[in-house]
């Protein structure tokens, strides 16, 4: 059996078990699954195909006068994940006598998708190709999962699965500690998180007078002050994304700002700005600080602190496209 399964260099290399029987057709075609396959047919049940044998088992599974199918080879060009992301392209090959493939999460959902198979690739053995475009759930588990992919006859009968580890990554940006605990999480992250797809905008003021932020605001709505000293962008902390900036609605909702150095200790000032309102009446938002913390195994993970910093709202007859640095709506403290 082939097993060349082409991934991201850093994450480790697991074979996914699975189990043999499969479902009808779902009338809802997939609504509300951890992942979804674009122009793919799904269906309930457990992925067709044995688990992979043991390593002390001599022969490969499905190999024989009766060979069933196998996938021999499984290509992605980044195996971290995150919630919400769309339009993941996965290639690969399957032995001949397969129809189509399936794919589902080893551990999440309830069926799985299948694609056609297409055309022999005869730079490889003539392998037939395969293709599929995953979009994944908001809400999937932050941490490891495996992608378990099986190929499958005519009949319905379908060899040994192969198993793709991929990494969800966390909402707030944790320097992929999450899968990888041997990397320090950042010393803080601030979070901005809202409910509507608006522009807003987060400003802060450390304890030096620096301006920390997207728009680098330096007046308040009556005309006030923020400060003057605008933080170095190559020492300071880092805006990760400006999410729906000027209104190209992205699904994000989220803007953080992170700091990979110990930001200095004191008291920081937080202004949130709705830049546009993209059509919408009100946003929701939440501003939340994260700050590494011990686990139990000695690892650090972040953790969001409570209460939040602030909690608001902002109506579309407050959006000023940058005029001001917004409403002011709390500080927090930094030891």
């Amino acid at each position: 059996m082939r097993g060349r399964l082409c991934r991201s260099a850093w994450v480790p290399i697991a074979v996914a078990t699975g189990a043999c029987t499969s479902g009808a057709v779902s009338a809802t075609q997939g609504i509300g699954q951890p992942i979804v396959v674009e122009s793919a047919q799904f269906i309930s049940g457990a992925l067709p195909g044995p688990p992979p044998p043991d390593a002390s088992t001599a022969s490969d599974a499905g190999l024989g006068s009766d060979a069933r199918p196998i996938v021999t080879d499984i290509s992605v060009a980044n195996a971290v994940i995150s919630q919400g992301e769309q339009g993941l392209a996965v290639t690969g090959h399957a032995s001949t006598g397969a129809q189509t493939v399936g794919v589902r999460f080893e551990d999440l959902g309830t069926g799985y998708w299948v694609v056609p198979l297409g055309a022999p690739d005869p730079s490889d053995d003539n392998l037939l190709t395969w293709q599929l475009t995953a979009d994944f759930a908001k809400g999937l588990p932050p941490g490891f999962h495996n992608l378990v992919f099986s190929a499958i006859g005519a009949a319905g009968g379908a060899g040994t699965e192969s198993g793709l580890p991929v990494c969800v990554d966390t909402p707030v940006p944790d320097n992929l500690n999450i899968c990888a605990p041997s990397r320090p999480p950042p010393p803080a992250v601030l979070s901005l998180s809202w409910d509507n797809p608006v522009d807003l905008q987060l400003t802060v003021r450390s304890p030096s007078g620096a301006i920390l932020g997207a728009g680098i605001q330096t007046t308040t709505p009556d005309g006030g002050a923020v400060g003057s000293a605008v933080v170095d962008a190559g020492s300071g902390p880092v805006l990760d994304r400006e999410s729906n900036a000027n209104c190209v609605i992205d699904d994000i909702d989220r803007d953080d700002l992170v700091w990979q150095s110990p930001p200095e200790a004191g008291t920081y000032q937080v202004w949130v700005d709705l830049f546009r309102a993209c059509g919408q009446a009100a946003v929701t938002f939440t501003v939340t600080l994260w700050l590494p913390e011990t686990e139990p195994d000695g690892n650090q993970r972040l953790v969001e602190q409570s209460p939040p910093v602030a909690k608001g709202e902002l109506t579309a007859l407050q959006a000023n496209g940058g005029a001001t640095a917004g409403l002011f709506v709390g500080s927090f403290v930094i030891n």
